[in-house]
């Protein structure tokens, strides 16, 4: 690789990005203030993301971060040339003292990284995600891929070619995504942010949220963008939504100050681009459970095929095959036989059945007094209602580990949250002093588990 093929590169990814603009190769302009001719590696000219405007992209192919000089540099050329907006793409990345230069001053220069390792994957750099019926295929922008892994509160995430999720996470860049299936309750984008607005206040009482007018799309489906303003945080937050009609796509965008402008144009570029679609969830999940499958072929991981097995079951619970998710389950213990994820699993589908007290007893016995398990018990008797049930198998619990006091502590502290998620505080209150007292006897007052504890006890005291 060389830097003229590296700018051909360059130039052929965005005619695939923007067929219907003017695109150029390696042109020179006559600069307005040098009176000389400037090399521009890539122009595009006509209209892009809803405004008509002149672009330009400057390839680097450097064995080193791109410096403050390069980008004053580039700075140079684009107010030479009066060109709306410039985008300096390099191999390597830039140093902090680059990205600081490009964001503080007043010129708009784009700074995104190209990884030639992974190139040759650029086209696949799309993502079908869904929920329930109602999906949709999102255009990963310029340097980011889609990542679809679901995750608590989203249904995939996008984050910059060659980062991990936890990368981006840490560094608080990414955007994820997620759908929202009208109902009877929530009928629009209006009834969305509403629910929104309440939720967030929720956890963040002085929040203040602020709608813009998106990027028209092509279909003239309405999108909006909101950002959300926090004091205890140093991120910004942008949210770019499209209304489909019967559901809505939301994607969050989660950037450092510095980086906003540069991200909110990939914000855009997704809510213009993405297209929506039904999906065959039966069909969907014959070609999901195939990959799985020939990844469980090539993996010699006892601990991969089986969580592998159990990704295998998700799908099956998904369009309701419970009986294949059972087989699967069953089939991740037998690999694993300590697999805590297919024992939970076999145990939320076979709740309700004959089997529940052997398949608790079961899950319960991998870790007997674990916390983590006994929280997972309180969540699926709330779900179903079995109160009277959960208590009876504490109280049992307790007995059968007199003198283990992480044990008792775990299990007094999960029969305390379990009244306090009915309204028993005065119950929760009792069962979270036995967790401290038991506590006390095995850990140091610093230890995280005292910590919580402690500050239950006040908020119940306080309600007593």
């Amino acid at each position: 690789m060389d830097w003229k093929k590296y700018e051909s590169i360059i130039f052929e990814i965005y005619k695939l990005a923007y067929p219907d603009t003017k695109i150029q190769y390696n042109q020179k302009i006559l600069g307005r203030y040098s009176k000389t001719e400037r090399q521009i590696d890539v122009l595009i000219e006509g209209r892009i993301a809803g405004r008509k405007f002149l672009l330009v992209f400057d390839g680097k192919y450097y064995s080193k971060k791109i410096d403050v000089k390069h980008v004053e540099e580039f700075i140079s050329m684009i107010e030479d040339i009066n060109a709306a907006q410039g985008i300096l793409i390099t191999s390597k990345g830039y140093t902090q003292a680059a990205i600081n230069r490009a964001y503080y001053g007043p010129t708009e220069v784009e700074l995104d990284i190209l990884n030639f390792d992974e190139l040759k994957d650029f086209q696949g750099f799309d993502g079908l995600t869904y929920s329930d019926e109602h999906g949709v295929i999102i255009p990963a922008p310029f340097g980011w891929i889609v990542d679809g892994t679901r995750r608590e509160g989203s249904i995939a995430t996008l984050y910059q070619r060659g980062k991990t999720y936890e990368d981006a996470l840490g560094s608080g860049e990414l955007i994820y995504v997620n759908i929202f299936n009208y109902d009877e309750e929530i009928l629009g984008l209006e009834d969305v942010f509403k629910f929104h607005e309440i939720a967030t206040k929720e956890f963040h009482p002085k929040a203040s949220f602020e709608y813009f007018d998106a990027i028209k799309r092509a279909d003239g489906r309405p999108t909006k963008i909101r950002k959300i303003l926090r004091e205890e945080t140093r991120l910004h937050e942008y949210t770019g939504f499209v209304d489909f009609g019967e559901f809505c796509v939301f994607c969050v965008l989660l950037t450092p100050e510095e980086l906003q402008h540069k991200n909110i144009r990939k914000l855009e570029y997704c809510i213009e681009r993405m297209m929506p679609l039904k999906v065959n969830l039966d069909s969907l999940a014959t070609v999901e459970i195939a990959k799985r499958e020939r990844i469980l072929a090539n993996t010699a991981s006892i601990e991969e095929k089986a969580e592998i097995l159990i990704s295998i079951a998700e799908i099956y619970r998904d369009i309701k095959a419970f009986a294949k998710a059972k087989e699967k389950y069953e089939e991740s213990i037998q690999v694993f036989p300590e697999c805590y994820g297919a024992r939970l699993g076999l145990l939320e589908i076979g709740f309700k059945t004959e089997n529940r007290n052997r398949l608790i007893e079961d899950l319960y016995n991998l870790s007997p007094g674990h916390r983590q398990i006994c929280d997972d018990l309180v969540r699926l008797c709330l779900q179903y209602e079995e109160i009277n049930f959960l208590e009876g198998f504490f109280e049992k619990k307790i007995q059968e580990h007199y003198g283990k006091h992480e044990e008792l502590g775990n299990l007094y502290f999960s029969w305390g949250d379990l009244n306090y998620s009915i309204g028993r505080n005065l119950k929760a209150l009792a069962y979270m002093k036995l967790a401290r007292e038991n506590f006390l006897k095995c850990f140091d007052l610093s230890h995280p588990a005292l910590l919580a504890i402690e500050k239950v006890i006040k908020e119940l005291e306080i309600k007593k």
